[in-house]
């Protein structure tokens, strides 16, 4: 009996070891196959790249979208320009001297300057904005047009007295708004007044338009044309004016007052003041319900077309001189802004209107 339940103990035991290696090998074929499968896959892909790559050299023509060919004039394009002009500074002197020879300023090279802002304005609208029918231009006269005597050294270095520089600048401001009047049909001036054209040495608030040389100049200027119904003016009281243009909201404000409650720091510059001082100009503008879209700032001879930040400044008629020098400011060249304000995008084009030339100034 003993013998017989040990040969079935051995027998188990044979079959269970048998059943174990069957499972191995089992367990062995299935990782085979597994990874048969896995290199497989992997064949696969790299022949389906290998024939999408194949596919691509086959094609011979592709066939381009519509919108990629220029599309075709179907209507005019309406626009208005809006141009720049401040910070003349007419009558004063800057020393070719004493800049080492990198800016020189006088009446003759003034009105030089002033010439080609008017006709090179009319050349960039002309000749380089094609397919935009004007419906005509504004001029934004926004201060410091004359030099002034608000300074001891001004007095003493200027060409001509306040009075006499606002006697010189009519006429060739007037002879530039008939000129674009002939071109454009339409011209609008809008002024707002500057810190040098005061008539004291300090800064003032209340009647500030009326003491001012600018807002004299742009009433002389709206005399000149008051029977000319091309030309239009608004010359308002206050310190900053403002206006529309199609759907546009602008504010213009010379911008000295900027720096009195806003400094920059380092390489920042007036761009802290400028956008800082448009915030809050925008915040009193809309308590009093007349909110804008863009803020026109002047007074720190910088052009700077910051329309996506709320504000554009200006450049300079009069350039570089010995008070930027002294002050390590960056030159930049003469130069005003200028602008297309459109029905559908407000302003749509924005580009310097460089009115300086060394050769014909001959310095």
């Amino acid at each position: 009996m003993k013998d017989i339940v040990k040969f079935a103990d051995e027998q188990a035991q044979a079959r269970f070891a048998e059943n174990q290696e069957i499972a191995r090998k089992n367990r062995a074929i299935t990782a085979e196959l597994s990874a048969s499968r896995t290199e497989k896959e992997a064949l696969q892909e790299e022949l389906d790249g290998v024939r999408r790559e194949l596919d691509l050299y086959k094609v011979k023509n592709v066939k381009r979208p519509d919108w990629m060919r220029a599309p075709k004039s179907t209507k005019e394009n309406h626009g208005t320009l809006l141009a720049m002009l401040s910070d003349t500074h007419y009558g004063e002197v800057v020393s070719e001297k004493e800049l080492g020879g990198y800016n020189k300023y006088d009446l003759k090279i003034a009105e030089q300057r002033t010439e080609r802002f008017f006709r090179r304005t009319i050349i960039l609208a002309r000749d380089y904005l094609a397919g935009v029918k004007y419906d005509g231009i504004y001029l934004a006269l926004n201060g410091d047009i004359v030099s002034g005597d608000i300074h001891d050294e001004l007095v003493e270095t200027n060409a001509l007295s306040t009075f006499e520089t606002i006697l010189w600048a009519i006429p060739r401001l007037a002879a530039g708004i008939e000129m674009w009047a002939k071109e454009f049909g339409k011209v609008h001036v809008v002024s707002a007044p500057g810190n040098h054209g005061r008539d004291s040495v300090k800064p003032r608030y209340k009647k500030r338009s009326a003491h001012n040389a600018d807002s004299a100049i742009a009433r002389h200027l709206a005399r000149e044309f008051e029977k000319d119904d091309r030309v239009s003016f608004d010359v308002p009281e206050s310190m900053d004016a403002d206006f529309s243009i199609y759907s546009a909201r602008f504010t213009m404000q010379h911008g000295d007052e900027l720096m009195k409650n806003f400094s920059g720091s380092a390489e920042i510059g007036s761009l802290g003041p400028m956008k800082r001082g448009t915030l809050r100009k925008l915040a009193k503008k809309t308590v009093q319900g007349r909110p804008f879209d863009y803020a026109l700032i002047s007074h720190f001879h910088q052009y700077i077309p910051a329309t996506t930040q709320g504000f554009i400044a200006n450049g300079s008629v009069k350039g570089y001189d010995e008070y930027a020098s002294g002050g390590q400011f960056k030159p930049e060249p003469p130069q005003q802004a200028l602008m297309v304000v459109t029905p559908e995008f407000n302003i749509t084009t924005q580009m310097p209107v460089f009115v300086a030339e060394r050769k014909t100034e001959k310095w």
